[in-house]
């Protein structure tokens, strides 16, 4: 009878520090919805994603040109008892966001280094002035996968419009010490 009670016991603080979540791990549950817009004037539909995570709101806007090919707008809104505000996207990152800003130049720069190297596209990636960007010059889209994806439009013509635009994404688990 003692046995089967240490037995259970032990099974029972087994089960307890193994659900345990770590201290440092993002608890995060993210919704997300799709909406399409049809307006006249477009060729095509405006497509808008909304992903909730924790008290913001993240939101995607692509808008079609008259060929069709999507450009996009992003916002976080932060969603407070009281009202639901634009904020900048710094203010989604904790104080120790230089870093992280870094590491996506890093990546973002790597990507350009690697992309002068194809013959196809050398010329348009010349036309990009890479520098390295702020946070808040980045659209920040976040994926009901768990992933948060940091986009920049290098502002370069519309002859160079499939790499006018580029993006580094990582899992929220891999920067969870940036995020506030």
């Amino acid at each position: 009878m003692l046995f089967k009670k240490v037995k259970y016991s032990l099974v029972i603080l087994f089960l307890i520090f193994s659900c345990k979540k770590e201290k440092n791990t993002i608890d995060y549950l993210i919704k997300c919805k799709e909406e399409v817009q049809i307006i006249e004037q477009y060729p095509d539909n405006i497509l808008i994603t909304f992903c909730s995570f924790k008290n913001h709101l993240f939101k995607s806007i692509g808008t079609p040109d008259y060929k069709g090919r999507y450009s996009y707008d992003y916002k976080i809104l932060e969603i407070t008892k009281s009202d639901t505000l634009e904020i900048n996207n710094s203010k989604f990152f904790n104080n120790n966001s230089n870093a992280l800003e870094h590491l996506v130049n890093k990546k973002l720069k790597a990507q350009y280094e690697s992309n002068l190297k194809i013959p196809e596209i050398k010329e348009c990636i010349k036309a990009i002035d890479f520098r390295n960007y702020s946070l808040n010059e980045f659209g920040i889209a976040i994926s009901d996968k768990g992933e948060i994806t940091f986009n920049i439009n290098h502002n370069i013509g519309s002859a160079c419009f499939n790499v006018k635009t580029s993006s580094v994404t990582f899992n929220l688990t891999d920067i969870q010490e940036y995020v506030k």
